[in-house]
Parts: C-alpha cells; structure tokens; sequence
C-alpha cells in the first residue's frame, strides 16, 4: 500500500451485476478523495471525471463491457476545483456464459506528465509561430530584392550585363519559391518536392520561354514528381539545378527555332535512392553553355550535385539529359 502511494497509483474493482465500485486507500489519494468519499457505483465514478471527458470515458466502457476484455485511456477528474489526469488500465472478467461479471483496473496520477507536454506544445505552438513570421519576412524581402534587380536589368544597355541579372533574379526566385512554400505549408522540416518543383517550372515558363504566341508554344516545359519529402538541405541545391538545368536547355537547346520539350522528372526508386532528371529533345547544349563570364551556370550544377553527395551524368543522344542520382535524408511518400 505504501508503494502504491508513493508512486501516485491505485487500484479499484467494479462488480458489474451489482454495480458496486471498491477503491483501495491508495486510489482515494490519487483522486484526493478521502476514502470514505470514495465512489461506490459507477455512476458516482462517472461524475468525477471531467465533463469534457466524460462521453468519451463512458463511450469506452461500454463498448469494453459489450465486446472487450482490456482497455487502456486516460482522462481528467475533477475533485475540490483540482483538475488531476488520470491513466488508467481497466481488464474485464466475464462468467461462463460470457457476460460481464467484473471488471478490475489500476490508476496512475499522470498530471505532471501531461503538464510537461502542454508546456512543451505551447513552446512547439510558439516556435513555429516565429518560424512562420520569419519565413514570411524573408519571402517578402526576396520578393523586394528581385524587384530592385529586375528595375536594375531593365536599365542596362550590354546583353550581357542583363544576362547576369537575368542569372541572379532566377536564382533568388527559387528560393523565394521555396520560402513561400514553407509558409503556406507551415512546415519548416521537410519540403514537398512536388509541389515545390511544379512551382519553380511554373515560374520558368514565364521567364525564360521565348517571347510570342509562335515561338512560345513550339517549346514545353514538363514537370513530373513524385510526392516526395526532402530535407530543406536537399530541396534548396536541387530547386536551383532545376532552374539551372531548364533555363540552359531552353536557351541552348532550341537557339535553331525548332520545337520541342523541357522534361523535369524527380522518381524514387525501390533501393532507397531518388533520381532528378532534366532532360530536351533539342539540338544539344555546347560544351560551354551556361558558363559565360561570371564562371556560374553548369558550374554551380556540380557544385550543388557534390553538396548533396548526388552522383550526376551526362548524355547527348536524341538531345541532352542529365540524370543526378542520390540518397533522399528525409525521404517519405505522401496520400
């Protein structure tokens, strides 16, 4: 009996027929009750716990007494204007015949517990309320940043100056792509790649498709991914490859004003890995497509593969393809 008082637990026994509640001297401490004010029928049970609880106690018990043979809840009692939560573990006995003869159970005093986790919820509710605040702030001056540079390209006279801008401002796009997308999503762990990379390609074809009814529609830009989750470390180096390897293809790939497709595929494979692909039916990207001056293009595209650890490839037949493949570090199906 000592033990049980000192680890804040009791135990009771329900004679179902009878309806008779017993409670042990260590239960009645638990509740706070004195043991003389101890519940003896069921329903007396029933009004100590806490009114929001109460339907959902009631509701497992009767489907145990109906079906069950252990059960396991826990719930809140209310005893004085104090609030105790209660972890209680419940077996039933029935007689020959399978009816409910009596039911027997221990209780545990588990408000410490639960104060814990209502702290630490509120601190989980508070961080990612921070985090939501700041992914919005960031989005919104990323969005400002792309602004200023875009005013900037628009009063440059060399080509090639408005080429590097044209690099920067697609480059902070798909990070703003991705701020956003934590945002909406309030999820600030893992990003959805299938949404995320069907929101660079679409912004793509607004900037780097050629201008013109004609010309716009003999080139598509396709996006197929599966509905994979990605570390924020993994998503950012494969959003910008995508806009590097996309924009380089439309540039270079279709400079003879044939038609053709942009495909962007992200698959996962059974062994665990996941493999990006960007790949056009094109003329072929020239050994130094995408590197100009500035030493940035193909460049940052294995740059970013090594930082991912991906391995990546080239081929050239029937146009270009590159294939990376890698090891997804938080990698789980959605639907």
């Amino acid at each position: 009996m000592a033990a049980l008082k000192a680890s804040r637990a009791g135990t009771w026994r329900w004679d179902v027929p009878a309806d008779r509640v017993e409670w042990d001297e260590a239960l009645s401490a638990v509740y706070g009750l004195p043991h003389a004010a101890a519940p003896r029928t069921s329903g007396e049970f029933l009004q100590l716990i806490h009114p929001d609880d109460r339907e959902r106690a009631g509701r497992l018990l009767g489907a145990l007494l109906e079906s069950g043979s252990e059960i396991e809840y826990e719930f809140r009692v209310v005893v004085g204007g104090r609030v105790v939560w209660i972890y209680d573990r419940s077996t039933l006995v029935r007689d020959a015949q399978g009816r409910p003869s009596y039911m027997t159970g221990a209780c545990l005093d588990v408000t410490a517990r639960k104060r814990i986790e209502e702290e630490r919820d509120a601190a989980l509710d508070r961080h990612r309320l921070l985090l939501r605040e700041l992914t919005h702030r960031v989005t919104n001056h990323l969005q400002m940043i792309i602004a200023m540079l875009s005013l900037q390209q628009s009063r440059q006279a060399d080509a090639a100056v408005r080429a590097d801008f044209d690099r920067a401002i697609r480059r902070i796009r798909t990070l703003a792509g991705l701020h956003g997308q934590l945002y909406r999503n309030d999820d600030f762990a893992a990003v959805d790649m299938q949404a995320y990379l069907t929101g660079i390609c679409d912004g793509l074809r607004e900037a780097v498709l050629p201008d013109g009814p004609p010309q716009a529609s003999r080139v598509a830009l396709l996006c197929e991914a599966e509905p994979l989750r990605l570390s924020i470390d993994q998503a950012v180096p494969l959003g910008l490859i995508v806009s590097e390897l996309a924009t380089n293809a439309v540039k270079y790939a279709f400079a003879d004003g044939r038609a053709g497709t942009v495909a962007v595929r992200l698959e996962a494979a059974d062994d665990g890995q996941a493999t990006l692909s960007v790949a056009d039916d094109g003329s072929g990207l020239p050994p130094s497509a995408g590197q100009g001056g500035s030493g940035i293009g193909l460049g940052i595209v294995e740059a970013l593969a090594r930082q991912i650890g991906a391995e990546i490839g080239r081929t050239d037949a029937a146009g270009t393809a590159y294939r990376l493949r890698f090891t997804p570090s938080d990698r789980h199906a959605e639907g």
